[in-house]
């Protein structure tokens, strides 16, 4: 038997389990796909589940088939082949980091699919060898995830087992340090503090509510402009947006955010996903503890914060 992974994408969630297995084996009848759900060959996040089950972003989908069924009923992955150049940070037999460029999706959409940091990324790898898209496994997949504008650190697994490791961490407020830089509109009342202001998605956007998830922002002011300040912050928890709506609703929105302030200057988002690092990750990945993974992209945000 093989054991074919598959790590559920955010274009990926939101749909029924038979619905999204049908996809990738398009060729099987529909009751040999049942047959796979009550004989426990196929499994979500390691455990049992049931057709009807709707899948969600990261999770972990295991189906296991002889390698005649998969000759027949698996299609090859297909992504399109981008080569350009990667600036890589790190990169080990576990993991690949780089530093994204402003304004390039980490992942697609079903608007735009092809310019995507994900397909450099396995084209990347295609080239050297460690990725086959005929042979429908694990996928590399981003384990941390920065919004098109924002620029910096995003982290490639190449393999399953450390893709689950690394994802786990992200969700833990003492097992991983993120550091972001960015410029804000104004003078912000003290040089260091917090926002703590739980968060829930609303008419598209990440808004304070009491009944919201809990979401925590450290800062440190690094640098004062005229009109403008220079910000380091902390995330203590990962929640979509949630620089650009803390900063927002203290009243201090991000330089080129046009989605949480009025920002009508022309330019980038100021906002650098500047510094990543593991501090508790288990065996046999330990070795990446303390290790500092930085895309120092400063320079074009002291440039917006002027004077």
């Amino acid at each position: 038997m093989e054991k074919l992974t598959f790590i559920i994408s955010d274009i990926e969630a939101n749909q029924r389990l038979d619905k999204y297995l049908k996809k990738i084996m398009p060729n099987a009848p529909q009751s040999f796909i049942y047959k796979l759900i009550r004989k426990k060959d196929i499994k979500v996040n390691n455990k049992k589940s049931d057709a009807a089950y709707i899948l969600n972003e990261d999770d972990t989908v295991v189906i296991f088939l002889t390698e005649a069924q998969v000759e027949e009923f698996i299609v090859p992955y297909t992504f399109t082949k981008i080569r350009r150049p990667l600036n890589i940070i790190y990169e080990d037999e576990n993991i690949l980091v780089v530093n994204k460029d402003t304004g390039l999706l980490v992942h697609g959409t079903e608007f735009e699919n092809e310019l995507t940091l994900t397909n450099i990324v396995l084209t990347y790898l295609y080239d050297r060898g460690e990725f086959d898209p005929l042979r429908r496994g694990y996928i590399p997949s981003p384990v941390s995830r920065i919004d098109r504008d924002t620029s910096g650190v995003v982290i490639f697994s190449k393999k399953q087992s450390v893709h689950q490791v690394l994802a786990n961490a992200f969700t833990q407020e003492d097992e991983v340090i993120r550091l972001y830089r960015l410029v804000v509109y104004g003078t912000l009342n003290k040089d260091e503090g917090a926002i703590e202001l739980p968060l829930k998605r609303e008419n598209g956007q990440m808004i304070p509510a009491s009944d919201g998830q809990k979401a925590i922002t450290h800062y440190v002011v690094k640098k004062k402009g005229r009109t403008k300040t220079y910000v380091e912050a902390q995330l203590l928890t990962g929640r979509q947006h949630q620089i650009r709506a803390h900063f927002k609703a203290i009243g201090h929105p991000l330089v080129g955010d046009t989605k949480y302030g009025s920002s009508t200057e022309q330019g980038p988002l100021s906002l650098n996903a500047y510094k990543v690092e593991f501090t508790a990750l288990p065996a046999p990945l330990d070795y990446l503890n303390g290790h500092e993974f930085i895309a120092d992209n400063t320079a074009y945000l002291l440039e917006m914060l002027g004077d």
